[in-house]
């Protein structure tokens, strides 16, 4: 069967951020950073998807659109939300996590971070820029190509799916890079909800490192993620040597930890709850996002 609507952040992660009036679990409000729309409940069906997102060219030059949806569907996305469910975390107490379990939530934490438009589609316009001056170099030899251009204006445009394979490659380097760190968890105030985005992983480079250029994959960043509206993940530089420690959060780190998510979020930010307080934050960084340079 095809699948048309295919997300880039799954639904069964989305379900750690319902709205816990509603017993489906599948429920969350949406807020969007670029537009004066309102906060609005949807499905988490409804959100972080694109029709065919993972549609790529087999052997015979045929498109194949569920492949790659569906090893998702079946391992992946279905295996991560079970994980995240199922950690116990209580302050200065350690987490019990299987190595097999530790394993598949730092592959999705990298794939997180590449699987989504402000990384694929800059892969994509960087092949598209290279095939265009391509052409262009094409047209200055061959008369015939200028002026066919020039007649149809013609452009080259890059197939989205060239941006698969490094999806790929990059979420190996950065869930390498995160399972040399130590990792703790972090559960907020009483009174905060935790939230995600359609960027639901985010990195910072703690201020001892300098003004450098990096990405997720550096050793020194930190790498975050809101696991689920109780609880975060951080994925930090070695240091005290206490893996998978348990934290508690007062109310103003547990607030930095959504400011950190809203700023990296694209467009859309998901929460549990419908707050003034959230509607300010969103707008507040409407004109900053997270995105990998290539």
């Amino acid at each position: 069967m095809t699948i048309e609507r295919q997300h880039f952040v799954p639904q069964g992660f989305l379900k750690g951020f319902s709205d816990p009036e509603h017993p489906s679990g599948k429920m969350i409000w949406k807020y969007e950073k670029r537009y004066d729309n309102p906060p609005k409940l949807v499905s988490t069906k409804s959100v972080a998807w694109s029709s065919f997102y993972y549609a790529q060219e087999d052997e015979e030059g045929e498109q194949d659109t569920d492949t790659l949806e569906t090893i998702f569907a079946q391992t992946l996305d279905n295996e991560v939300p079970k994980i995240i469910q199922g950690i116990e975390a209580k302050p200065n107490a350690k987490v019990t996590l299987l190595d097999e379990n530790i394993g598949v939530l730092d592959y999705f934490i990298g794939l997180s971070f590449t699987r989504v438009p402000s990384f694929r589609d800059g892969i994509n316009e960087l092949h598209t820029q290279v095939a265009q001056r391509m052409l262009e170099v094409a047209a200055a030899h061959e008369p015939f190509i200028a002026e066919g251009l020039e007649k149809y204006g013609i452009k080259a445009t890059a197939k989205e799916w060239v941006s698969l394979k490094p999806m790929l490659e990059a979420a190996g380097r950065i869930s390498e890079s995160c399972l040399s760190k130590e990792w703790q968890f972090f559960v907020p105030h009483n009174d905060i909800k935790l939230i995600t985005s359609d960027n639901p992983v985010h990195f910072s480079l703690p201020k001892s490192a300098g003004k450098i250029m990096v990405g997720p994959a550096h050793p020194a960043v930190e790498i975050i993620v809101n696991l689920r509206s109780d609880l975060a993940l951080v994925c930090t530089p070695p240091r005290t040597g206490g893996n998978l420690n348990t934290y508690q959060l007062d109310k103003v780190n547990s607030r930095r930890f959504n400011t950190g998510t809203a700023r990296a979020a694209q467009n859309q930010i998901y929460a549990s709850q419908k707050l003034d307080g959230l509607s300010k934050l969103t707008k507040k960084y409407a004109n900053e996002s997270q995105s990998l340079i290539v």
